[in-house]
C-alpha cells in the first residue's frame, strides 16, 4: 500500500470537504477549490478524509498517493494559503506592482511586465539593491508556476549572487575569477 496515501488528511474546523461521484469540493475562508478523483479510489469524508483503492493496479497504486497530496494541497490552500518567496538582488533592481501587471526593472534596456494570473497576490517588499517578491494564493500548482516564470527571467548566479533566488534556495557562492 501506498505510504503517502493512506495517511489520514486532517481537516480544520473552517474548512468544509464536500463529494460528488468523482469530484471533492473543498470551501474554506480564502476561496473554494475542486478536484476530479480518478476512479478506482475511494473517499471516505468524516472528521478526516482517508482514501483508498479499490484494485492493486500498478497505476491505481501511483495515483493513490499523488490524489492524497493533490487533496491535502487543495485543504491547506483554502485553509491557510501557499506563498513562494523570492529574493531580487541586482543593483538599481526595482520592483513595482500596478494592478494585475507587475513591472520589473532588473538591467535589461527595457522594463520587464508580467501579467500577474487571477488568484494570486503578489507583494514587494523594497531594500538596499534587493526586493523580495512575495507570490500567495490557494492553488499551489498556480503558485509554483507563476514563481517559476518569474526565476527564469534571471536566476542567480554564484560569483556576486545577483538575479532571482527562493528565500529557501541556498546558492554555493564561488570564488571570483583572477587572472594568474
Amino acid at each position: 500500500m501506498s505510504r503517502v496515501g493512506r495517511l489520514p488528511i486532517p481537516v480544520p474546523e473552517k474548512v468544509t470537504v464536500t463529494g460528488k461521484k468523482n469530484v471533492i469540493t473543498v470551501k474554506g475562508p480564502k476561496g473554494e477549490m475542486c478536484l476530479t478523483i480518478p476512479s478506482g479510489i475511494k473517499v471516505k469524508i468524516a472528521d478526516e478524509i482517508v482514501l483508498s483503492r479499490k484494485s492493486e493496479t500498478r497505476e491505481l497504486i501511483r495515483l493513490h498517493g499523488t490524489t492524497r497530496a493533490h487533496l491535502a494541497n487543495l485543504i491547506k490552500g483554502v485553509s491557510e494559503g501557499h506563498n513562494k518567496i523570492l529574493i531580487v538582488h541586482g543593483k538599481g533592481y526595482q520592483g513595482e506592482v500596478k494592478g494585475q501587471i507587475l513591472e520589473m526593472q532588473l538591467g535589461f534596456s527595457h522594463k520587464v511586465l508580467f501579467e500577474i494570473p487571477g488568484g494570486l497576490e503578489i507583494v514587494i517588499k523594497p531594500g538596499q539593491n534587493t526586493f523580495t517578491l512575495t507570490v500567495s494564493g490557494i492553488d499551489k500548482h498556480l503558485v509554483g508556476a507563476f514563481s517559476a516564470e518569474l526565476y527564469k527571467i534571471k536566476k542567480v548566479e554564484p560569483y556576486n549572487l545577483i538575479g532571482f533566488r527562493y528565500s529557501d534556495q541556498h546558492v554555493k557562492r564561488k570564488a571570483v575569477k583572477t587572472i594568474t
